[in-house]
C-alpha cells in the first residue's frame, strides 16, 4: 500500500494535496499552450516578414537590371522605392559624418563607462 502513495512535496519540504497538485499541473499545462500559441503567432508573422523582404529583393533585382540595361547606372544608385529608403546620390560609400558621429558616441560611452565603474561604490 505504501507503493500506491506518491510523496508531492514542494522546494520549502510542504506537501500538497492532490487537488493542488492538480492545479498547478494544469496552470503549467495552461502556460506552455500560451506560450506555445505565441510562438506560432511569431512564426507565422516572421514567414510573412520573409516572404515580403523576398519580394522586395527581387523586385529590387529587376529594378536594377532595367536600369543598367538601359541608362548604364550601377544598381547602387538606382531608385530603392521598395526598400523604404533612399540610397546616397554618391554611390554606395557611407557618409563620413555619419561614420564620425557613430566613432564619436562610441568612444563617449566607453569614457564614460569607464569612469562610471572607476567609482567606488558607496
Amino acid at each position: 500500500m505504501t507503493d500506491e502513495w506518491q510523496d508531492t512535496s514542494e522546494e520549502d519540504g510542504i506537501t500538497l494535496g492532490p487537488e493542488e497538485v492538480l492545479g498547478r499541473e494544469i496552470a503549467k499545462s495552461k502556460a506552455l499552450k500560451v506560450e506555445r500559441l505565441q510562438l506560432r503567432d511569431q512564426i507565422e508573422r516572421l514567414t510573412a516578414q520573409n516572404q515580403s523582404l523576398r519580394d522586395q529583393l527581387e523586385a529590387l533585382k529587376q529594378n536594377a537590371g532595367e536600369s543598367s540595361g538601359d541608362s548604364g547606372h550601377s544598381p547602387d544608385t538606382s531608385n530603392s522605392r521598395y526598400s523604404g529608403t533612399p540610397t546616397p546620390a554618391h554611390g554606395s560609400r557611407p557618409n563620413r559624418w555619419a561614420l564620425f558621429l557613430l566613432v564619436f558616441n562610441l568612444a563617449a560611452i566607453g569614457l564614460l563607462l569607464i569612469l562610471l565603474l572607476q567609482k567606488p561604490l558607496q
